[in-house]
Parts: C-alpha cells; sequence; structure tokens
C-alpha cells in the first residue's frame, strides 16, 4: 500500500497527474481543485496522502492534498453504491467541510450537482454518512449556512486548501480566492476555475 508519494510534477490532466517521485512516474487520480493546484508548477516539489485501490485487472492511486480530504474519500467508498470515481466526484465539488455541512443540513440539492450523483445516492450519502462525520471530527465552521448554500461555501473552501497545500500563507490564500470569486461574473464557478484565477493574482503580487 502507498500511503503518500512526494515528488516533482510531470504531467497534469484535468482529473490525475504524473508525479516523479525518483525517476518513477505515478499516475495519480485526483480532485479538480488538485489538478489546478499542480498545473504549471514545473520543477516544485509537492506532496499527497494517497490511496491504492487493487482490483484484478486493474490497479489505481488516489491523491489529496489534506488528511480531511483522504478520510472522507474513505468514508464515501464506505456507501453502498458510490465508488471510487464517484467518490472524487464529490470531493471535487465539495470539500470534507462542505460536505459535512451537505450531510449535516441534508442539503440533498448540493449532492445531486455533483455529476453522477442522483438523488437517491444522495439521500444514502446523507444517511450514511450524517453519524460518521460526527465521529471523525471534520470541523463545521462555527455558523452553519443555510440549506443550499453548503455547495457554494464547499466550492471556496476547496480552492482555498488546494492553495495552502501548494504552500501560500492563509492570509494571502484566503484574499486570492475571494478576489477570485468577485472578479468572476459566474458566481457558481467551479473549484478548478477559481484556482487557476486566484493564481493569477497571487504571481501578480510577487
Amino acid at each position: 500500500m502507498i500511503a503518500f508519494l512526494r515528488g516533482t510534477v510531470a504531467n497534469v490532466e484535468t482529473d490525475a497527474v504524473a508525479l516523479d517521485v525518483h525517476g518513477v512516474g505515478y499516475k495519480v487520480n485526483v480532485t479538480a481543485a488538485c489538478a489546478a493546484g499542480l498545473s504549471g508548477l514545473g520543477e516544485q516539489e509537492v506532496f499527497l496522502h494517497t490511496h491504492m485501490i487493487v482490483r484484478e485487472d486493474d490497479m489505481q492511486l488516489y491523491g489529496f492534498f489534506s488528511t480531511d480530504e483522504i478520510n472522507v474519500f474513505l468514508l464515501l467508498l464506505g456507501v453502498n453504491g458510490v465508488g471510487p470515481r464517484a467518490a472524487l466526484a464529490v470531493l471535487s465539488h465539495l470539500t470534507p467541510r462542505g460536505l459535512a455541512r451537505a450531510v449535516t443540513l441534508e442539503d440533498i440539492s448540493a449532492l445531486t450537482k455533483v455529476p453522477g450523483v442522483g438523488k437517491k445516492i444522495a439521500q444514502r450519502i446523507v444517511l450514511e454518512l450524517k453519524d460518521k462525520f460526527k465521529k471523525l471530527g471534520v470541523k463545521l465552521t462555527e455558523t452553519l449556512p443555510q440549506q443550499g448554500e453548503a455547495a457554494a461555501a464547499g466550492v471556496l473552501d476547496d480552492a482555498l486548501a488546494g492553495l495552502l497545500a501548494l504552500g501560500y500563507g492563509a492570509g494571502e490564500a484566503r484574499e486570492a480566492v475571494h478576489r477570485a470569486r468577485e472578479s468572476t461574473l459566474d458566481k457558481t464557478a467551479g473549484v478548478a476555475e477559481l484556482v487557476k484565477l486566484a493564481l493569477r493574482f497571487l504571481d501578480k503580487t510577487k
């Protein structure tokens, strides 16, 4: 089992990255925010928590910036009907904190916005993870948003998490994410777009 990888980014796709670890290339399936954050890093060293899934005819690695992300990924895999691709899709649209809010508020609409997640699967996620999130200890914000706001809050959180994992300070990362959100006309912009815009703002401040 490969628990983590530390290496340089050799190639980035929309949902996967190739990490060069001492001359060995590992293809790792990642969230949209992770892929966007790793794009264009060149020779900069990065660290990913990983989980390997081995089947008779296939072997796949899934990578994450934070321990919360990989822990929630494993929780999602335990939900009946949720496979690794669906779990990764959920974490591409909602951070662990955003998902915890959606589950706590039983915000089915936030979950059904994830490609491939229908109402039945969304209801199953809420039913099976509500108590598990409490045990896992994924922190919510002090004041829970109203139902329907969880997805938007999750996008901001995911973009912020991506910048923090790339080594940016909390203050500058938070400011860049909010400037990115304010600068786009589409207020429903996804995580990958916000990360790219935020990185542009950060590059200008160097």
